[in-house]
């Protein structure tokens, strides 16, 4: 049985999407046959952010820490139960790497796989999601990796380039993204699915947990700081009659934004928790992409805004929304970041595009089997 190394934004990390992504990929590729698991990876600026949090705090911090105080028990108790599923749910190597031993794993796999979420996006630069340390006789393979970003420079594009010359196959999530990675590599780019949408409903029904709150909510899922949203957000839940329902917190630090918004304030959210939120939700408003997938797989009445104003995650949403037919739920200008506009798409019935996502799927079952081969 071939053994595949995945390399992703896997150890540590507490984010609902970048988990669920990462279950996801090794689920579907130990059910095709292969035994598939995650790379722990410590990444060099894992080790500068341990750095900085041993440093003296500075008073905007300590302010910060004091209002955090009363639930910083809550956070921390939030941040055990994700660990639990990273570590009980999701198939991971026993070795936790650096960039000191990460050419180690040569000896532990046969193939290798970087992806999926944001492991190309240049203003984090990680070597590593390139996967420079892999033997030449090894296979490197990029699975729905994201750029998460626009355009490159030249500068980018020459650092892509060198990193993709020995890389067997080459698969990224967005349609920008093809474009891009295209100009610097003369390798076929394919564009595939994000392996959350590997899944059917009932895999996801599989994995949820029983219902959380039982009133009618809208479920406010936001990872920016935008007070606009919020306020919209505000208004539809008092029109329809609706508790706002949040994870508090969900950086994991204190922030303004957070701390009088929602009627039910949740904590101890694990990403089978934060599957049911959607699934039972009356409404989904969101500036996560991994949460408007959950939203088209539900069918839920959702709509996705801008994380930040300057429209960074346009492209990824973009590609998301067109695959299911629901681009009217973007609200990614200002013309739709209205109350009177979201009541008027809330009026049109919707379902996902099942016929297209059927295709995508088999272009993503094809690309790994070929890849694996």
């Amino acid at each position: 049985m071939k053994k595949i190394g995945i390399l992703t934004m896997y150890y540590g990390s507490n984010n609902y999407g970048g988990l669920l992504q990462s279950y996801c990929l090794c689920k579907y590729l130990n059910d095709l046959g292969y035994d598939a698991e995650q790379i722990c990876f410590k990444t060099n600026q894992m080790f500068e952010d341990d750095a900085i949090s041993n440093q003296s705090p500075s008073l905007l911090r300590k302010v910060k820490r004091f209002l955090m105080r009363s639930v910083s028990k809550k956070i921390a108790a939030r941040k055990d139960k994700i660990k639990t599923f990273r570590e009980d749910c999701i198939p991971h190597s026993e070795v936790l790497y650096t960039e000191n031993n990460l050419s180690e794993c040569n000896n532990n796999y046969d193939a290798f796989v970087t992806g999926s979420d944001q492991v190309w996006n240049m203003n984090w630069y990680e070597h590593a999601y390139f996967l420079d340390f892999v033997n030449e006789e090894k296979s490197k393979i990029s699975y729905a990796a994201s750029i998460g970003m626009e355009e490159l420079s030249d500068e980018q594009k020459a650092t892509i380039n060198d990193k993709l010359k020995d890389f067997k196959a080459i698969s990224v999530r967005e349609r920008r993204a093809v474009e891009l990675i295209k100009e610097c590599t003369n390798n076929p780019v394919v564009q595939v699915l994000d392996p959350t949408l590997l899944f059917e409903k009932e895999d996801w029904d599989e994995l949820s947990s029983e219902r959380i709150v039982n009133s009618k909510y809208l479920f406010c899922y936001f990872l920016g700081k935008r007070e606009d949203t919020r306020k919209l957000a505000k208004e539809y839940a008092r029109k329809h009659s609706l508790k706002i329902v949040t994870i508090q917190y969900v950086s994991g630090c204190f922030r303004k934004c957070d701390a009088f918004f929602g009627d039910i304030k949740l904590y101890e959210v694990d990403p089978r928790d934060f599957v049911s939120l959607i699934k039972y939700a009356d409404c989904v408003i969101t500036d996560s992409f991994h949460a408007g997938v959950l939203s088209n797989i539900y069918d839920k009445n959702f709509f996705v805004f801008q994380r930040y104003a300057s429209g960074k995650m346009s492209s990824r949403i973009t590609s998301l929304l067109e695959l299911f037919g629901n681009s009217d739920r973007f609200c990614d200008v200002k013309e739709k970041e209205s109350l009177e506009y979201i009541e008027g798409v809330n009026s049109m019935m919707h379902s996902s595009d099942r016929k297209t996502i059927e295709q995508e799927q088999k272009t993503a079952y094809n690309f790994l089997e070929n890849a694996l081969r």
